[in-house]
């Protein structure tokens, strides 16, 4: 079935989403599972737990025509009782995490409002920035924060083989 998308709204996803967006993540990242090889197993339980991360955070849904088609985790920044547990996290820095968009959905425009309601959301919440990693084989994910003006921290790591790549924007630089 294609998927005509015209329009994408944003909105806060409700517990009762939570089985729909798991089913949705590994959806999403099913095209990495045999690149990952024996990383993907956990890395698909981690995407797919999605009423974890929003206990943490909020999480937000992109839909089109009542059809649940993105989402994506956002954290606000974190307070000093969380510094430890948060290390890699830069201080005063809102945090996206896990944006996912069904393969029916993709290159029809749902990342970048995901992303866009993450960076409204840290400027509201009096984010120094924002921050996010991802991973260097997921190139769409990368050409979309960089046409969005997030840059390469410096702090990029060896993740099972590959590069996990972290990423900020300062607010000052959001338009």
């Amino acid at each position: 079935m294609s998927l005509s998308i015209r329009e994408v709204s944003i909105r806060e996803a409700v517990p009762g989403d939570y089985e729909e967006l798991a089913r949705l993540m590994t959806a999403a990242y099913q095209e990495f599972a045999d690149i990952l090889g024996e990383d993907w197993e956990g890395y698909r339980d981690d995407l797919a737990d999605v009423a974890r991360r929003a206990s943490q955070g909020t999480q937000l849904v992109a839909e089109t025509a009542g059809r649940m088609v993105g989402t994506v985790t956002y954290y606000p920044p974190q307070d000093q009782a969380h510094a430890d547990e948060w290390a890699w996290w830069p201080k005063g820095f809102a945090y996206l995490r896990a944006l996912g968009v069904h393969p029916e959905a993709r290159g029809r425009g749902v990342g970048r409002p995901l992303t866009v309601a993450c960076l409204e959301r840290a400027r509201a919440d009096g984010a120094a920035g924002i921050a996010l990693n991802t991973v260097s084989l997921m190139t769409a994910a990368t050409a979309l924060y960089e046409r969005l003006g997030f840059r390469q921290s410096g702090s990029n790591v060896d993740w099972g083989g590959r590069k996990l790549l972290s990423y900020v924007l300062d607010i000052d630089r959001i338009d």
